[in-house]
């Protein structure tokens, strides 16, 4: 069976509208285990897809699940399982391949404290009771930084689980009571992985087949640097953030507001007129094709609105303008290394909202922390002769998309930056951790990823303030949105509360993001 003929899984995936079931004692198995055989049946469906054999193809009804393939060595262990984790592996067939890009196998039922499927060294580090914690999966070292020892922990006794990309990042989810953001029922972590599949963000191919930009390849799995439904998802957000602005500016309109417009700028764009055009884009020497090329190009100008957040506001349309404004993207994408080798195929950050007028520079960029330098440096930490990085003052604040090389593990060419003049104080990650005293970068950050995923690895800019203009009391003027004008005077306000980025959850299509709220009041 081709993996296009498999039967459709959507019935069983998390989503807004298909929650997890909260009236069961314990997993829902059957949920679980039909997700899990889905993504089983997508390896064997897509090595089948390369093969002439017709029985190749066939890939229902003959495969072995845990219990039957580690015969008496799982039954022993089944009294020590809680009834419906034990009917999950009943049911949930040994994948013959890696399970996801994440994924490396499955434990066997009693291999040691380490390699066990019961994981009671953790149990026992973190006070929690014997055998109440059970690694279902190994974590894929080439996926996963080059780490090893980590994998998906599952929570016997809460019916939840986390994926650990390394041991250590069990300080992110432990206690459990002081986490439960790192913490989610099994079908939700399914789901988002075949969400992501869905997105293009993950692709399936023959295992034999190379990956597109020759990064790296778990068994069938390739993780793509952007995938075409996170464009998709990224345009409608920002038509979503520019209806909710104007609908605010007309709500503000007559209003005792005072407005950032200049009544002698030049008459607005039509409503089909796109962020930049190709004209802009290729004079500012953005790369073609790239996630903040295809963003740009379909996402439309608004015709009334220049400031889509306190302190940040449109590029300029004009392609010498916008051309001049960008910092990174003149900068080559081929960098010598010191033993001789090569840095190839750097993507380079693109400056894609710009702080107002008068902002400060961002002072530090020259520095060891700067989140893009380190891709032009030789190895060793210096930026060879001739290549001109930005130092000093020649770095504005904003927002900016994500630096990668594409062939590395966990390109996020979706993910952004926004760069603030000042470091962060008080601020914490998703994962609850506070934001070290760091090159000012973090803002908006994930940190700790329970579905997968390098702390690292950037956020992704996708319906970053519609709801928290909803839920703002600022002004809105005739071009947009009001308040500070340099983010340096607003992101210091203690009015400025509550701006928590939520780990990514199946079912949210705004390339990966759930929400990101702010409340930003104006005086």
């Amino acid at each position: 069976m081709a993996a296009s003929q498999l039967p459709s899984i959507d019935d069983q995936l998390v989503t807004p509208d298909n929650p997890p079931r909260t009236d069961l004692n314990g997993m829902d198995h059957a949920r679980c285990a039909a997700l899990h055989n889905y993504l089983v049946d997508l390896c064997l469906a897509a090595d089948a897809d390369s093969q002439t054999d017709p029985a190749a193809a066939d890939t229902q009804g003959r495969r072995a699940t845990y219990f039957s393939t580690h015969g008496d060595a799982a039954e022993a262990v089944r009294s020590r399982l809680h009834p419906s984790l034990a009917a999950f592996l009943a049911a949930a067939c040994t994948p013959d391949a890696p399970l996801f890009y994440f994924v490396d196998g499955m434990p066997d039922p009693d291999d040691g404290d380490f390699n066990s499927l019961f994981d009671n060294e953790t149990a026992d580090n973190e006070d929690e009771p014997e055998d109440s914690i059970v690694r279902l999966y190994f974590s894929h070292m080439d996926a996963c930084d080059g780490e090893q020892g980590g994998g998906m922990l599952y929570h016997q006794h809460r019916h939840l689980a986390s994926f650990f990309v390394h041991p250590d990042d069990t300080e992110f989810a432990f206690p459990v009571d002081e986490h439960p953001q790192s913490w989610h029922p099994l079908e939700t972590i399914f789901s988002n992985w075949i969400d992501l599949i869905s997105l293009g963000k993950v692709a399936i191919s023959p295992t034999g087949e190379p990956a597109r930009y020759g990064g790296v390849k778990i068994g069938n799995w390739e993780w793509r640097p952007y995938g075409d439904g996170q464009v998709a998802g990224c345009v409608a957000a920002w038509h979503r953030l520019c209806d909710a602005i104007e609908v605010r500016r007309q709500q503000s309109r007559g209003a005792n507001t005072v407005s950032d417009h200049d009544d002698n700028s030049p008459p607005p764009p039509s409503d089909d007129e796109p962020l930049l055009t190709p004209a802009a884009m290729d004079a500012a020497q953005i790369p073609d094709p790239s996630f903040a090329r295809a963003f740009m190009g379909l996402a439309r100008r608004p015709r009334h609105i220049r400031q889509i957040a306190p302190g940040l506001s449109l590029p300029p349309a004009d392609a010498a303008a916008f051309a001049a404004g960008q910092p990174f993207t003149h900068l080559p994408r081929s960098v010598a290394q010191w033993d001789g080798s090569a840095r190839e195929g750097i993507v380079p950050p693109v400056y894609l909202f710009w702080s107002n007028a008068g902002a400060p520079p961002v002072d530090d960029m020259a520095g060891w922390y700067s989140p893009f330098r380190h891709y032009w440096t030789d190895g060793h930490g210096a930026i060879p002769d001739g290549i001109a990085f930005p130092s000093g003052g020649g770095v504005p604040p904003g927002v900016y998309s994500e630096c990668v090389i594409r062939s590395e593990p966990e390109a996020t060419e979706e993910g952004f930056r926004m760069l603030l003049p000042f470091h962060l104080y008080g601020a914490h990650f998703s994962s609850g951790v506070e934001i070290q005293d760091r090159a000012a970068d973090e803002l908006f950050q994930h940190g700790f990823k329970p579905f997968g995923g390098t702390r690292t690895v950037p956020s992704v800019w996708s319906g970053c303030w519609t709801t928290g203009l909803a839920l703002s009391r600022g002004a809105s003027g005739r071009s947009g949105r009001m308040g500070c004008r340099a983010p340096s005077r607003c992101l210091r306000m203690p009015r400025w509360t509550g701006r928590v980025m939520r780990s990514r959850r199946a079912g949210d299509r705004d390339c990966g993001l759930t929400s990101l709220y702010y409340m930003g009041t104006s005086g």
